[in-house]
């Protein structure tokens, strides 16, 4: 076990980092702050290809994948999510549609050149999957939608969205499905949520009223056409898996929020001066910078412990632990570090202000606290408390 990123980790960081100060920053201080468009993102999202946010050439080292997110996020969450949603619908596309339908729709999406999201979430179903609403309905050689789907990250601004509908409500769990749905094709209705936080990373209702996709575009029913034998679980255990990644993604993208404000505060305690010195020299002061510090690296060790757990086996407990207090954290540190800074802490300015709205937006999705806190509790006493 070792606790160390090794060089080609630690020269990976740094070039990363070179790279996102010089070139994507820029974007955040314009556009961070505000709502985000299908012309702004798409453009945003091919800058990174190289870097293997997107395309053919995505690291598959646990610890890359971590030091990719947090830094992202340091310098501009919002677009840590976009591309985290596209590059997701991507890999499910890619992975598990007809050929057909992954020869069109992956390679755009990996390119950056069209935008992907993951629609599970309802008005009436959020941390409990296996009560989906959305009808998909088999008429012929269509299936027929039905539904809305709230809370959609990316859903406003998609081209292509990753679908979960109910196909029998009869066979509860058994009966989810996953379908891909081309907005260029099949349109379909939305609206932007405005939330305190992470404005450019849209949050959305969508609204899905008789909309008519070919049999091909569900995932992985090709598969059984040819042949294969049905695997009635095989759909929601996907999507539960595609819901413990979010919520290690969720999590680091927390602690690079965290990290962000962090460095903005101790810049500042360095120079600024009260009572003929520079505040940082105060005990008090440490004491919170060395809070700060503690949180983070606590957090983002459950985050890389998650992420390299869930390679090789179910680790619903360890995820939960990186979900739950990292995004706790990032709140109690973008808070800490606007207390360092005192008024100028308040101001619009200083940034540090929208990283605590940042942060704040964070615990909710993929799982509130208190969910994450009854996964953990049944893991540990094999005793479920939700049903």
């Amino acid at each position: 076990m070792d606790f160390e990123l090794s060089e080609e980790h630690r020269i990976f960081r740094d070039n990363l980092r070179r790279f996102l100060e010089a070139e994507i920053r820029q974007y955040d201080d314009k556009w961070g702050d505000e709502e985000m468009t299908p012309e702004r993102a798409r453009p945003l999202q091919k800058m990174l290809v190289p870097w293997g946010y997107l395309g053919d050439s995505r690291p598959d080292d646990p610890f890359i994948n971590c030091i990719m997110s947090e830094e992202m996020a340091r310098v501009f969450p919002s677009l840590a999510g976009i591309v985290g949603m596209t590059g997701g619908a991507a890999a499910s596309i890619m992975a598990r549609a007809h050929p057909d339908v992954a020869a069109r729709l992956g390679p755009p999406l990996l390119a950056g050149d069209l935008i992907g999201a993951n629609a599970i979430s309802e008005p009436n179903v959020g941390s409990d999957p296996s009560s989906i609403e959305c009808r998909a309905e088999l008429r012929g050689d269509h299936y027929v939608i039905n539904g809305t789907k709230c809370w959609i990250s990316n859903g406003h601004i998609a081209d292509v969205v990753v679908l979960v509908a109910q196909t029998d409500r009869s066979l509860g769990p058994a009966g989810v499905r996953q379908f891909v749905v081309d907005r260029r094709e099949t349109p379909f209705r939305s609206r932007d949520i405005p939330t305190i936080g992470l404005k450019a990373f849209p949050t959305s209702e969508l609204f899905f009223e008789d909309v008519r996709i070919p049999v091909t575009n569900r995932l992985d029913g090709w598969r059984e056409r040819e042949g294969s034998a049905p695997d009635p679980a095989r759909t929601f255990s996907q999507v539960l898996r595609l819901i413990a990644g979010a919520r290690v993604g969720t999590a680091l993208i927390s602690v690079g929020i965290a990290q962000h404000a962090f460095e903005i505060a101790v810049e500042y305690v360095k120079v600024r001066k009260q009572f003929g010195k520079e505040i940082g020299r105060f005990q008090l002061v440490q004491a919170m910078v060395a809070e700060m510090a503690t949180e983070i690296e606590a957090a983002r060790m459950l985050c890389y412990r998650a992420m390299q757990l869930a390679r090789t086996r179910k680790c619903e407990a360890e995820v939960s632990m990186a979900k739950a207090y990292a995004t706790q954290m990032g709140v109690r540190v973008c808070s800490l570090a606007m207390e360092c800074m005192g008024a100028l802490g308040l101001t619009l300015e200083a940034r540090v202000e929208r990283c605590l709205r940042d942060a704040r937006v964070l615990i909710v999705p993929d799982g509130t606290v208190q969910i994450q806190q009854l996964i953990i509790g049944r893991a540990i006493l094999g005793m479920s408390a939700i049903r």
